[in-house]
């Protein structure tokens, strides 16, 4: 968790990109009881896992959430889990709807390893995704991003925001989490 005023300035740098949708993607691996949050707080999320699951996968699987500046998901997703490992932060394309995105996301879920296995790829715990996605070349980095314009994701040390673009650089952005108030 991080205090009110590093919340406040992380809103509004994920929520000044313009009219693009912004999602978080969060982790019920590591979130106590996350299908009960979410009905109370993003009754519109959707799991990543599809099908009717066993309640100990669904209370595990991975969940997008629409977010909008001050409501109770970005609360969850940027104040209570920052720096938890909760998950990520997306900004989609303009007009990208939350079942387009869903769509995208389970396409990487799966991942292929070099000796041919499938295997999950889970994108949405920031020591993956921070490790993971630099390595990527153009084209596995356009594939990955799809209709995601910008990741924010939580840095190392709990004091910066990474920014990594569809169209940026191989590394992140760093930008700077004032000390907590």
């Amino acid at each position: 968790m991080i205090g009110q005023g590093q919340f406040e300035h992380l809103q509004r740098t994920v929520f000044t990109q313009g009219p693009q949708p912004v999602y978080a993607v969060l982790d019920g691996a590591i979130i106590d009881d996350l299908p009960a949050r979410l009905r109370q707080h993003a009754p519109d999320a959707m799991c990543l896992f599809s099908g009717d699951l066993d309640p100990a996968l669904a209370a595990a699987a991975p969940y997008l959430v629409p977010m909008r500046a001050g409501s109770g998901a970005s609360a969850l997703a940027l104040r209570d889990g920052w720096n938890e490992h909760w998950g990520i932060i997306l900004v989609a394309d303009p007009g990208t709807d939350a079942n387009a995105l869903r769509a995208h996301l389970r396409r990487i879920l799966r991942v292929s390893t070099p000796g041919g296995q499938s295997m999950l790829f889970r994108f949405y715990d920031p020591r993956a995704f921070r490790s993971v996605v630099p390595t990527f070349d153009a084209q596995q980095r356009m594939a990955f991003f799809g209709p995601i314009q910008t990741c924010y994701i939580e840095g190392r040390g709990g004091d910066s925001v990474l920014q990594f673009r569809r169209d940026g650089a191989e590394q992140p952005d760093t930008l700077p989490l004032p000390a907590a108030a």
